[in-house]
């Protein structure tokens, strides 16, 4: 990567550098320009020739002063010397420190708010780098758009070669159509990436709900819940989830990430301590973050690592919360939700689950990891409107206390508007027709055991039993997974990439996602394709993979 340059201000008297050559001969150099790594200053003479300085020369001491203030820079290395008429000009990159272009240089820096400069000077591109690059790195604050100036070329770049972004058209349902053309001028793709699982979004007596609510209640919500926003179909979507799910009362939410943002920050405090397991969903990374508990992570689905930090942990703090999924969003796999239960109750924790993409999937009649451990006490289950109905929104299912308690301390449900009552109609109809027809569940895990067993006989490593609509096929090799791609697309399959850092390095994947909807022939199809795909791009088969733990996660506090 090579840092932007800028021009400092016109009056040269306002920031010098200060060097020492080898010999001993100091110079000090009006600075001109600096980026993150090096600096261009003037000598305001000739350099005399028995000092020894030629490019590449190492200067063993160099500072900054600015306006008296002393910026102590360590060695230098000359990169550029060029003599005119009666100065010298020079150019220098930094060995053992950064320039403070963000510090307290930034005030000498010339900037023009209006200008766009060239963002093509940073030499960027996705094959090198990732968008972890522009996260929580040094970044120049003399403009604040600078730095989404570098991400530009990198975004364009990054977006055509996996094809994001894709818009649909007029379609529902397992085939949908897309602006982009392919082959023959065609737009019409079987979609491999939707989280409508049970096929619910396009039924038309979910369909005729949402337009009847329309017509009785109006376009929105007009309110937060607190206010104007909560209608008879909000507590009518409400009821039916507590009976469901087995809890006294549920509170609704305008998404999911609202849900897990609002139940963990409003349900902690300073005192208390939450456990969550390392690879849970990014909403709840968000919370943990946002919330002024001590945060710890215990090794993903490892419940005696589990209860090692809890017996670390537990004793210098209030309460605790043992956080979870039903079902992991990028491995589509399930937790030992019993053995998690017991280190919870063991250490004096409550549990709370994320049934996200497990309620109207896991368990006897697709309600959920907490059925399909019926011995496992979960206290909290937080889930979706938009796997199990194929819509949005999120609720929080517990105790009637728990619920009151976050009716006025969730922010995120206070200080949001409601799902408008279209939508929780829309939700009803949709759960009414989960529990009524029980072969969509059966429908779906069909579909899921026959897609699995297909990519174990093209050479994948899978698990055979594996039970969730998600389903990853990890490649590990971003240019595989882009070649893939192309194959996919043109062939009129809209599956999603997942690269780094949404996942680790040499974990890179296609994230697949089973419908009740899809048909045999469908999979089938799909499963040629993706035998073509994996030769072009030269995957290896039958190949143990490598375990790689270098996950990114930012732990908490």
């Amino acid at each position: 990567m090579r840092h932007k340059r800028f021009t400092l201000v016109a009056d040269r008297s306002r920031v010098s550098l200060l060097v020492e050559t080898n010999t001993g001969f100091k110079m000090n150099l009006s600075l001109v320009n600096c980026s993150l790594t090096g600096v261009g200053a003037i000598y305001d003479n000739l350099m005399p020739e028995n000092e020894g300085l030629e490019v590449g020369s190492i200067l063993p001491a160099a500072k900054l002063i600015c306006e008296g203030s002393e910026i102590t820079l360590g060695r230098l290395v000359l990169r550029r010397l060029d003599a005119r008429e009666k100065e010298t000009h020079l150019g220098f990159s930094t060995m053992d420190t950064r320039i403070p272009v963000d510090g307290v240089l930034s005030r000498y820096i010339a900037q023009d708010m209006e200008s766009r400069p060239n963002p093509y000077s940073y030499e960027l591109g996705p094959e090198k780098f990732s968008l972890i690059n522009f996260k929580d790195v040094s970044q120049p604050n003399v403009d604040l758009f600078q730095r989404t100036r570098k991400f530009q070329i990198f975004y364009e770049d990054f977006t055509k070669r996996y094809q994001l972004g894709s818009v649909r058209t007029a379609s529902k349902g397992e085939r949908i159509k897309l602006t982009k053309k392919r082959k023959a001028g065609r737009n019409d793709y079987l979609v491999m990436a939707s989280n409508d699982y049970l096929g619910l979004a396009c039924h038309p007596e979910v369909m005729s709900a949402a337009k009847k609510a329309i017509d009785d209640y109006g376009f929105g919500a007009t309110g937060s819940p607190l206010t104007t926003g909560l209608s008879d179909l909000h507590e009518e979507l409400s009821e039916i989830l507590a009976t469901m799910l087995h809890k006294e009362k549920v509170m609704i939410f305008n998404s999911g990430y609202a849900a897990n943002l609002g139940l963990i920050t409003g349900l902690t405090t300073a005192q208390d301590l939450i456990v969550a397991d390392l690879l849970c969903h990014a909403s709840i990374q968000d919370a943990l973050t946002t919330s002024n508990a001590t945060t710890r992570f215990f090794k993903h689905n490892d419940p005696a690592h589990l209860k090692k930090v809890l017996k670390d942990q537990r004793e210098s703090h209030g309460g605790a919360l043992v956080v979870t999924e039903g079902v992991f969003s990028m491995d589509g796999d399930v937790p030992p939700l019993k053995k998690i239960s017991d280190m919870a109750r063991e250490f004096g924790a409550r549990l709370m689950v994320d049934e996200a993409h497990s309620f109207g999937v896991v368990g006897p009649h697709g309600l959920g990891a907490w059925e399909k451990y019926p011995d496992a006490k979960v206290d909290i289950i937080m889930g979706t409107f938009s796997k199990v109905c194929g819509g949005i929104g999120g609720f929080v299912a517990a105790t009637e206390e728990v619920i009151n308690w976050l009716n006025w301390f969730a922010r995120s449900y206070m200080f949001s508007v409601a799902i408008p009552p279209s939508t929780a109609a829309a939700a009803i109809a949709a759960l009414q027709i989960f529990q009524s027809e029980p072969q969509r569940v059966e429908k779906l895990h069909a579909n899921i055991r026959y897609f699995v067993t297909g990519l174990i006989e093209l050479g994948l490593k899978m698990n055979p039993a594996h039970e969730s609509p998600v389903i990853p096929m990890i490649i590990g090799d971003e240019a595989k997974i882009a070649t893939m791609n192309n194959i996919y697309r043109e062939a009129g399959i809209f599956v999603t990439p997942i690269g780094y850092p949404a996942v680790p390095r040499k974990r890179e994947r296609f994230r697949f996602t089973m419908m009740a909807t899809h048909s045999t022939s469908d999979l089938d199809y799909v499963l040629s394709v993706t035998e073509k795909a994996l030769r072009v791009a030269g995957v290896p088969l039958h190949v143990e993979d490598e375990e790689d733990e270098s996950t990114e996660l930012k732990i908490a506090k």
